[in-house]
């Protein structure tokens, strides 16, 4: 009986000292796993609006934890979101190729990765009852401007292009963070904006306006708006990681494109200062989960022949001196 006992009591031990054993391992595991998740910083542009609804949705859904990755979201400081990415300071960052252009003939060493939205939705909104149906109708209206050398000769080749006299479009400095007040208030007739954004604005705030895409008039002006930037030295050293990056965001517009009122509802969840215009927001997520991609498996590629056909455009109007043919993007790590 003794030795019974015995023998007993030293099965017990080894089979404690067997599950604490495993207990440890699995606690090491664990904490290894943990350890392996890298921290990386993506810079906004904005403060959070539906340009990046795909992205808080990857951070939502764990499409980013699934890569191995934790992205912090951050808001811009004053220096650029590009700076920030071409001095190292982060890896990621949303800009625009308009933008790009004067920095890539620089040698800035960044890369656009992935478009957020497949055509530019950009354009001239007007108060309706100012009749601007054409992009010579600028001709006499107050224009608000940002005095950028390449919006100005944009506007200049738009109001050109069917016939209008620039010389005699008024401009005006806009300094408003949204156009569609000054413009309600009179304080100019016409300004540029982002459809999915302001355009929409103006609908809730029942402003009854007139809107022209640039690309209806000058094809040159479909260009990408907003990319997905990051650092060259980064991708080169991170292939791997950078992809994977890339692809959980894709997954996130992905989703945001066939859920869009859920999608809106996370965008609102991680910036509540948008809990107010909730209504506004949805119809805005509606508008351009529809404008992320025509085909959603080729979310975030870019077509040479349009991103080539604008800094064609640029180098002819005096905007760059440099051919940046095929220069400043790649869709190595969205296909």
């Amino acid at each position: 009986m003794k030795k019974t006992w015995k023998v007993f009591l030293t099965l017990v031990t080894a089979l404690a000292a067997v599950v604490l054993v495993a207990c440890g391992q699995g606690t090491a595991s664990k904490d290894n796993k943990e350890a392996e998740v890298k921290k990386i910083d993506f810079v906004l542009d904005w403060t959070p609006n539906t340009n990046h609804t795909g992205l808080y949705v990857a951070k939502e859904k764990g499409y980013f934890k699934e890569a191995g990755v934790d992205v912090d979201l951050k808001l811009p400081p004053e220096e650029s979101s590009s700076d920030l990415v071409i001095n190292g300071k982060a890896p990621f960052a949303i800009y625009f190729q308009d933008y790009m252009a004067k920095k890539l003939e620089k040698g800035a060493g960044i890369t656009a990765v992935a478009a957020i939205v497949e055509h530019n939705t950009s354009g001239i909104i007007s108060r309706k009852s100012d009749n601007v149906n054409s992009p010579k109708d600028l001709v006499g209206k107050k224009y608000g401007t940002w005095n950028d050398p390449t919006e100005l000769a944009m506007l200049k080749t738009l109001v050109e292009s069917q016939g209008g006299d620039f010389e005699k479009v008024e401009k005006v400095p806009n300094n408003d963070s949204n156009s569609i007040t000054p413009i309600a208030n009179g304080v100019f007739d016409t300004a540029w904006i982002y459809y999915g954004w302001d355009g929409i604005l103006a609908k809730s705030q029942g402003v009854d306006a007139n809107f022209m895409y640039l690309k209806d008039y000058v094809k040159e002006f479909d260009y990408y708006s907003p990319v997905i930037i990051a650092n060259n030295d980064y991708l080169k050293d991170n292939k791997e990681e950078a992809r994977k990056v890339i692809q959980a965001i894709k997954k996130g517009y992905q989703y945001a494109m066939e859920h869009p009122e859920e999608a809106a509802d996370i965008l609102i969840k991680n910036a509540p200062e948008l809990k107010e215009k909730r209504d506004f927001v949805i119809e805005s997520q509606k508008y351009l989960s529809k404008e992320y991609a025509s085909d959603k498996e080729k979310w975030g590629q870019f077509d040479a022949a349009r991103w080539n056909a604008f800094y064609k455009w640029d180098q002819e109007n005096g905007i760059l001196k440099e051919d940046l043919t095929d220069k400043g993007f790649t869709n190595e790590f969205v296909k």
